[in-house]
């Protein structure tokens, strides 16, 4: 759990590609606002690849230009610092690369669309977006997410419109492509903050939202839209949309290094940074905490919902499945974080005793469950309406329970620490 999710490592040796669109409304007349970034951070192995030239060890202050990449090795990261004041760091493995691209538009007042893509080729970014900047186009082989403001400050008809503070993440097909036709989006006055991995060998990409706002992802042929709030995530397979489901954000912000400076209690790691990317993640801060605290009280109602279901037997009303909870007397319930590692081996890490993690196996597809090395005379394991569940009950009617929250009618996704229970007790019906 420290330091990073436990399988993140082996997704990000895999090569994939993502691209990155940041898109700012600027006066015809002048030059476009995204023109560089600058190295500010490496770590490790990190290698600059300029156009037309040899590939030479990266320096910190080295400017990134269209056409230029960054490549970072394994256990290495490099961070790059925008002229409109964006941040992304790039996680190992990775090969970041600019595309210059700029719409312009016969607009009344001279409005144009400045473009600027670039190309991740590894598992894991994180785009870090302040107050001021209006959208993110995030490209997979198989998808396409968009962060836009909510609604357009001039369409294309020349109309002007009210803009909404929100942004929207929007996923199509990877030959989706912004034209002259696009509609001009107004500055978000909110900072967002959205993690992305990507895995070309499963054709997977996850969506971890930090902020709350008007987040949308819709599949390829746009049939499923979702909505993601911060501590919300989704996963993309095949171009398919699956259902949010919830993730622990304090557990996500003590194992994942990339989003350092993000969670709560970090400000001596913000302190540390130069006061352009301090002012930078302040500003997102504000964002990322804010979402904290909403997502803590949705917690405490999951909280409640989920025990009431598993220790009366009965299920939520969102996705119902056959019950897998049993009916327990005397609970001793512990809340903690939940890790569906790789496979079928998870762990749950209990919070009052984090050093005492519980190993657990489950396989979803057979409905069998191992808890703590035990499978006792009967074990089964499954979607129990809004949450995963499974239990283990021993000759002399003990039982201990798993509870997973906000799993949404899907299973755990790999390497994503979610809200849990552990409950041990007495089984009603032995």
């Amino acid at each position: 759990m420290r330091g990073q999710i436990w399988s993140l490592q082996k997704k990000l040796l895999i090569s994939t590609v993502i691209t990155v669109s940041w898109i700012t409304p600027v006066l015809a007349q002048s030059d476009p606002l995204l023109t560089r970034a600058e190295v500010y951070k490496l770590t490790k192995i990190v290698e600059l690849l300029l156009h037309n030239q040899t590939q030479r060890p990266a320096r910190p202050k080295d400017v990134v230009v269209p056409k230029d990449a960054v490549k970072t090795g394994v256990s290495s990261e490099a961070q790059l610092f925008f002229n409109d004041q964006s941040l992304i760091r790039v996680d190992q493995s990775s090969i970041f690369r600019f595309e210059p691209g700029l719409r312009r538009f016969k607009l009344r007042n001279l409005i144009a669309l400045n473009e600027m893509i670039f190309k991740l080729e590894s598992g894991t970014a994180l785009i870090l977006s302040p107050p001021g900047s209006v959208g993110t186009a995030i490209e997979t082989p198989e998808s396409q997410i968009t962060i836009f403001a909510a609604n357009p400050a001039i369409t294309s008809s020349g109309q002007n419109t009210i803009a909404k503070l929100n942004h929207s993440v929007i996923t199509n097909s990877k030959n989706t492509k912004l034209t002259q036709n696009n509609d001009l989006y107004a500055p978000a006055q909110k900072a967002s903050a959205v993690m992305v991995i990507h895995n070309q060998e499963s054709k997977k990409t996850q969506v971890f939202a930090l902020t709350d706002g008007d987040i949308k992802i819709t599949d390829q042929r746009g049939r499923k839209i979702v909505s993601l709030l911060g501590g919300q995530t989704v996963a993309v397979t095949n171009g398919v949309v699956g259902n949010p489901q919830e993730f622990d954000l304090p557990a996500f912000y003590k194992s994942i290094a990339l989003a350092s400076g993000l969670g709560a209690g970090q400000e001596n790691l913000v302190a540390q940074e130069t006061t352009p990317v301090q002012e930078t993640i302040n500003a997102v801060r504000i964002e990322t905490l804010a979402a904290l605290r909403r997502q803590s009280d949705r917690f405490r109602g999951f909280t409640r919902t989920f025990l009431a279901d598993a220790l009366n037997g009965t299920e939520g009303d969102l996705n119902p499945r056959p019950s897998v909870s049993v009916r327990i007397t005397n609970p001793q319930v512990v809340t903690g974080t939940f890790y569906r590692r790789q496979g079928n081996n998870a762990v749950f890490i209990p919070d009052n005793n984090p050093n005492s993690p519980v190993d657990i196996s489950v396989d979803f597809d057979q409905r069998t469950i191992d808890i703590g090395g035990n499978t006792g005379v009967s074990n089964r394991a499954g979607l129990s309406g809004n949450n995963a569940s499974g239990s283990v009950i021993n000759a002399n009617g003990q039982i201990t329970q798993i509870e997973v929250f906000a799993v949404n009618g899907e299973s755990p996704q790999e390497g994503v620490p979610y809200r849990g229970s552990l409950t041990t007790g007495i089984a009603r019906d032995r």
